[in-house]
């Protein structure tokens, strides 16, 4: 429950800059809990609290800092894409490129780590629902497709949040012309 506490804060933070510094924009409505269940059966995985919490306040944002921030149907598409690159071998070959780590599985790309948001095509963050043995259920990595995934960047989606709404407090993102964009 501490978790969802702290989602409800930082969506607080999140929602207060975008009033402030992107007033035209709507934030969109919340998933319906059924949507989310049918996510879940779909994928064959229970995602964390805090992510379907967070989906059920916002699903998906189209203007976020890496891009878009997944809804559920979203994610489901991702998901789907993935799953399907896994099951036509698409991969077989990339384990031998990736770094040994004991928080991720050894694999270039699973059907566990469920889509958070995206850059366009392959890249973005991903909740790890099946860690490797260092690992923990939940954490947020980066996936790259030139990479692969990059050892978890967050330990869960509260603290991938928090990183997010730090980053638009702190100036790196600004509106031009109605669209959101990093400030560098």
């Amino acid at each position: 429950m501490v978790e969802v506490e702290k989602l409800s804060a930082v969506w607080e933070r999140l929602e207060k800059w975008y009033a402030e510094n992107h007033p035209t924009y709507t934030l969109s409505s919340g998933a319906a809990p059924a949507d989310i269940i049918a996510l879940e059966t779909h994928i064959g995985l229970t995602l964390p609290e805090e992510m379907k919490a967070s989906l059920m306040r916002h699903d998906g944002l189209d203007q976020w800092s890496s891009g878009e921030l997944l809804s559920v149907k979203s994610i489901k598409e991702y998901w789907n894409q993935r799953a399907e690159m896994i099951g036509k071998g698409v991969f077989f070959d990339h384990e031998s490129l990736l770094e040994p780590n004991d928080f991720i599985q050894k694999c270039w790309l699973s059907k566990s780590w469920v889509p958070v948001d995206s850059r366009g095509g392959a890249d973005g963050h991903m909740v790890d629902l099946n860690p490797g043995p260092k690992g923990k259920v939940g954490q947020v990595m980066y996936f790259s497709h030139e990479t692969g995934p990059e050892i978890p960047v967050f330990s869960d989606f509260v603290e991938y949040l928090e990183e997010c709404a730090r980053r638009f407090e702190a100036g790196e993102y600004m509106v031009v012309e109605g669209y959101l964009e990093e400030s560098r």
